[in-house]
């Protein structure tokens, strides 16, 4: 029994060693000859000088959907999908100036997909990997969302043909291999910047601005902003309800009174003509929502074109209408990215699809 203790205390002993080496003994390389920096110094930069502020990012992150999403796990190691949907797809797409990855996809996306961490050991590890405008995978147009430029290189629209076949009808008879025609999944960065949908004419103006695109840092500026009274709000979480929209400290900016969009009539109106759409498109049997029930529960970006039902064609104008919808219901704010044109399209759209 004795022996049994003495070996016990000294594996912790050897335990705690190696702790402490690795701490100690793992900073920068200093130049040729010369020791690095001592590891404590080294770590200490964020780990005790910062540390309450990075503790406060970790929570957050775990609370993000970047953590708690199912991005990762339904598609780790589809290099096709890697540039958005993996940590270091997405950092060699960043190194090769493309979209996405040539030959990794393995890694959860973490700290270091959008910074780079543990690099230089310092202030500067907390820097972007991605700062420039992003061009449009649909359509190739370049836009400049500020700090927002991360976020936008993945919370976009695919790129797909506008119609598959004939210029005037896209063929629902199964006869084409691209099973998920249309903008795939999140389109925030598509909506936000107006780029993508397609300007159906109807009762309503479509403006040409976006009154949230003077933003000082684009989508930063609101998904993380600061809530004093709930810390699990905006930062790292990137999350925000409409109810906690008018106690942002970033928001109320811009609206003092304490309201938001999402209050007003016109953005109840959105959610409402979303589902009027949907049920038309359902009825008509363009709409294929096979893949919507997951074991997370019902998913909308899983919603896509109908393309099995047989002899069934439709109208270019009416794939744009479909895909309308598509941009507005995967973009999910009901609104808030660009308010008054999202209620132009929509309104416009629904008003076309009731004519069908």
């Amino acid at each position: 029994m004795e022996i049994l203790k003495k070996f016990s205390m000294l594996m912790l002993v050897l335990a705690l060693s190696a702790m402490m080496w690795n701490c100690t003994k793992e900073g920068p390389a200093g130049p040729a000859g010369k020791d690095g920096k001592d590891g404590n110094a080294t770590c200490g930069v964020c780990h005790a000088d910062n540390a309450d502020a990075v503790n406060l990012i970790f929570a957050q992150y775990n609370l993000s959907m970047h953590n708690q999403g199912i991005v990762y796990e339904e598609e780790a190691g589809r290099i096709v999908c890697g540039g958005c949907h993996s940590g270091d797809g997405f950092v060699e797409a960043i190194k090769l100036g493309k979209d996405d990855p040539s030959t990794v996809a393995t890694s959860k996306i973490s700290c270091r997909t959008c910074h780079p961490i543990h690099d230089k050991y310092d202030e500067s590890d907390f820097a972007l990997r991605w700062n420039q405008s992003v061009k449009l995978r649909k359509g190739g147009t370049e836009v400049d969302f500020k700090l927002g430029n991360t976020c936008a290189k993945c919370h976009q629209a695919r790129a797909y043909n506008d119609v598959v076949g004939p210029d005037t009808t896209f063929k629902t008879s199964g006869s084409t291999t691209y099973t998920r025609f249309g903008p795939h999944y999140g389109t925030p960065a598509n909506v936000y910047s107006m780029k993508g949908l397609y300007p159906i004419e109807g009762p309503e103006t479509i403006p040409s601005t976006n009154v949230h695109g003077n933003l000082t840092k684009g989508c930063v500026s609101c998904h993380m902003g600061k809530l004093a009274s709930n810390p699990a709000v905006g930062g790292h979480s990137f999350l925000m309800t409409a109810a906690q929209f008018t106690e942002i400290q970033e928001c109320k900016t811009c609206h003092p009174d304490n309201t938001t969009f999402t209050e007003t009539p016109k953005a109840k109106e959105i959610a409402a003509m979303l589902t009027e759409m949907r049920q038309i498109l359902l009825d008509k049997g363009w709409l294929d929502i096979s893949q919507t029930n997951t074991e997370h529960g019902y998913q909308v970006l899983s919603e896509y074109i109908a393309q099995s039902k047989a002899g069934v064609q439709m109208t270019k104008e009416q794939v744009q209408a479909i895909l309308n919808y598509m941009y507005i219901a995967k973009d999910r704010s009901n609104g808030i990215h660009n308010p008054r044109y999202v209620y132009a399209i929509t309104k416009n759209t629904l008003e076309f699809l009731k004519k069908q």
